[in-house]
């Protein structure tokens, strides 16, 4: 699998534990092990789903202020759970995972496949605008 499969693979394994998490109230690091037991990713891509994952958690009101910024007419508690969690991920992805030198364009753009693959063909167009608005800002 090449880098650029392996975080495609990485993002939706994390966004498949977010969800878990968010589910079942499951323990963090039971759910972070459990991902990196289902996979076979290489050890440069387990960091980056441990810290993708963790910054995501950790900082879920810092990225929930930065959605709720790009709202308009719209409360954050009716997002959807799935477009909220990918918002969340990609967010963090721009703001705390800088040194993997991600362009914010394939971390929208991940964000947006993921919403086409996980959720609905109306949230696409919502998490690319939120997305985008968010990026602006950065």
């Amino acid at each position: 699998m090449t880098n650029k499969q392996q975080r495609k693979k990485a993002r939706e394994a994390v966004l498949q534990a977010l969800y878990a998490i968010h589910l079942s109230q499951e323990d963090e690091e039971k759910v972070l092990i459990d991902i990196n037991e289902r996979y076979n990713f290489d050890s440069a891509t387990k960091e980056f789903i441990d810290e993708l994952f963790r910054n995501t958690i950790n900082d879920r009101k810092i990225l929930d202020a930065k959605i709720e910024g790009a709202l308009e007419n719209w409360d954050i508690e009716r997002i959807n759970v799935i477009d909220r969690l990918i918002m969340q991920m990609a967010i963090c992805e721009m703001l705390s995972l800088k040194k993997y030198e991600i362009p914010y364009q394939v971390t929208i753009s991940s964000a947006i496949e993921n919403a086409k693959k996980f959720s609905s063909e109306d949230s696409t167009a919502f998490v690319n605008g939120i997305l985008d608005t968010i990026y602006k800002t950065l």
